[in-house]
């Protein structure tokens, strides 16, 4: 069976680039305009003296310019910044987020400046079709943020053209509470224990058969006897419960940044606690997904 392929020739509506791209500005930096000017006196010098060396001149440079303008164009054309849809970060700290740029052609992109609030992340040439970035990042209110626009510049290839086109990356970045370590006097008012160390053990006791033997203190045992930790009761851990509702004397921000510390010490220390708030229960154990659930509660919650 033969099937005729037929080519489809571009429609104005696909040379018209479309709204949601990016605009791509370009324009002469002073060396550009001072090269414009000189083009422009050089054409006017040679057509009133008929100086036809002279005029042969200034279609060379303005080729030149020419080309100039279009390589530049072509140099920060097509390329694509991919962020993740959120990021969970911490107030009042350094984070970096990572991102991408992608290369949508196979042509390299050579001297290019991305912009962060006026500050130059650094200066990149993009060989390859994707590149991994970082890009630093510090808010110090808790809540929900969008990133700032991102500027690509770059001035290439002869030094007299500039070119830029900014992004808005779809981006959510969820900014919960600094977290701060309560004072001692604090901490008993949780009546949540200063320390948990779920790998120290509390003493020892003969071994029995079906006893794991990681559980084995090996230092205390005998070839003929042998003897097994006995740990902190995990059960006790577990069973704490953190209401927030109790705690109404103290400062809302404060409380919240002390909830922070208590949430991310429990989970550093793999240990569950419940969380209560206005009726509302939250269950932190070793899942990465309760713990940003807290985390994300807090961030968004008023008192």
């Amino acid at each position: 069976m033969l099937v005729k392929a037929i080519q489809k020739f571009p429609s104005l509506k696909d040379l018209i680039p479309s709204l949601n791209q990016n605009k791509i500005y370009i324009y002469p930096n002073l060396n550009g305009i001072g090269l414009g000017l000189f083009i422009f006196f050089c054409f006017l010098i040679s057509v009133f003296y008929q100086i036809n060396s002279g005029l042969l001149v200034s279609i060379i440079i303005f080729f030149i310019f020419f080309i100039s303008i279009f390589v530049s164009h072509q140099n920060i054309n097509n390329l694509e910044i991919n962020f993740n849809k959120e990021y969970l970060l911490e107030a009042e700290q350094n984070e970096i987020l990572n991102f991408q740029i992608l290369n949508l052609t196979d042509e390299k992109k050579l001297n290019i400046d991305i912009v962060h609030n006026n500050k130059k992340i650094g200066n990149f040439n993009f060989k390859k079709k994707l590149t991994s970035l970082r890009l630093e990042y510090q808010n110090s209110i808790r809540g929900e943020f969008y990133l700032d626009k991102l500027i690509l510049k770059s001035i290439y290839p002869f030094g007299v053209i500039r070119t830029k086109t900014n992004f808005y990356p779809k981006t959510k970045i969820i900014v919960y509470p600094k977290k701060i370590k309560p004072t001692d006097s604090l901490l008993s008012e949780f009546a949540i224990s200063k320390n948990i160390k779920l790998d120290e053990f509390e003493g020892i006791d003969e071994y029995k058969y079906g006893d794991n033997y990681s559980k084995i203190a090996w230092k205390k045992s005998t070839i003929d006897k042998k003897y097994v930790k006995i740990f902190s009761d995990k059960k006790k851990i577990s069973n704490s419960i953190l209401d927030i509702d109790k705690f109404n004397h103290i400062n809302f921000e404060q409380l919240l940044s002390n909830v922070a510390y208590i949430v991310k010490l429990y989970y550093a220390n793999k240990a569950n606690l419940t969380i209560k708030h206005k009726n509302k229960f939250f269950e932190l154990d070793n899942n990465q997904q309760s713990l940003n659930q807290i985390l994300k509660y807090l961030a968004y919650v008023k008192n």
